[in-house]
């Protein structure tokens, strides 16, 4: 699970700064080896489940994450929407682990 927060870039004493400001909602992966949801094929595939939660309903996963520009990232078919972005982490099980030293083991 990823944090997804808005930012905020403002003006300190020490020069521009910025900053997580609001959340915005959760990009999640659930790992299936076992491929027991192979019936979702929009949703689960490559060893993963993958979706999108809106914080402001987190309940219920989210079609359409509005992006800057109007544009949208949605949960309707991962090969469309969420494989593109995780290609430069295929080597890794398609997790990005640079940032998350647990999980660079």
């Amino acid at each position: 699970m990823k944090e997804v927060y808005r930012a905020a870039t403002g003006q300190m004493t020490t020069g521009t700064v910025s900053h997580a400001e609001s959340l915005r909602g959760w990009f999640v992966m659930m790992k299936d080896s076992n491929g027991r949801y192979a019936g979702n094929q929009l949703l689960w595939g490559d060893g993963w489940g993958w979706s999108w939660f809106d914080a402001a309903n987190p309940s219920t996963p989210s079609f359409s994450l509005p992006l800057k520009g109007g544009s949208t990232a949605t949960s309707t078919d991962y090969r469309a929407k969420c494989k593109p972005c995780h290609l430069p982490a295929q080597g890794s099980d398609w997790i990005y682990v640079d940032g998350y030293m647990p999980l660079r083991r």
